[in-house]
């Protein structure tokens, strides 16, 4: 199971707070690839070792993020947010034109990289799964052992660690109003028609 130490500390470093405000993409609008981005095709690609430039040994620095991305026609922005009337803290934005592609989240020494969040399916993806993917589609019936449903900003969604990998995780929600209580999963059924809406990519330790 996806432990409640790991939702918490997920919530502590910003996902939520990002995944639902700044630079939200339309998963519907991005079929401008026709789906998925082709590997052959994708400018950058997540695998469990990183995201085009981005891997273990990258360190939370906006001049050395912006030089990894600097081949690419891509902004890269450090932004201040906030969590629970907290002190802010930085988040760096890589985005295309004004699409969000990915958010990039500090450890709490705010020198290396505690996640990166992909947030549209113009990154490629070589586990094969991409956003708008419905859950059902990525999972065997019933497998539920590696998911969790979230809790306060996570309400309403869950999250899972990818087929076969223990750094990469991906969030599901649904498109249709759900009144499923904090803690408790939705019914297999009803989740397998639940999309891809982000996807969490740790680096290993």
């Amino acid at each position: 199971m996806l432990s409640s130490r790991v939702i918490y500390s997920l919530f502590l470093s910003g996902i939520i707070l990002l995944l639902s405000g700044c630079g939200d993409n339309d998963s519907d609008n991005s079929d401008k690839n026709g789906g998925n981005a082709s590997l052959n095709n994708a400018e950058i690609v997540l695998s469990e070792d990183g995201i085009g430039p981005i891997n273990t040994q990258t360190p939370f620095n906006i001049h050395q993020i912006t030089e990894a991305f600097q081949n690419y026609e891509y902004h890269v922005e450090e932004i201040k947010t906030q969590n629970e009337g907290k002190d802010s803290y930085p988040v760096i934005r890589v985005s295309k034109g004004t699409d969000t592609l990915l958010l990039i989240n500090p450890a709490l020494d705010q020198t290396k990289i505690f996640s990166v969040v992909v947030k549209d399916k113009l990154v490629g993806n070589a586990l094969g799964h991409w956003i708008g993917m419905k859950y059902g589609s990525v999972y065997s019936y019933g497998q539920l052992e590696q998911c969790a449903s979230g809790t306060e900003g996570l309400s309403g969604k869950v999250l899972c660690y990818a087929p076969k990998s223990g750094n990469v995780l991906y969030m599901f929600g649904d498109k249709k109003p759900n009144d499923f209580p904090d803690g408790k999963m939705p019914p297999i059924d009803a989740l397998s028609e639940w999309e891809l809406e982000a996807i969490i990519w740790k680096p290993k330790k």
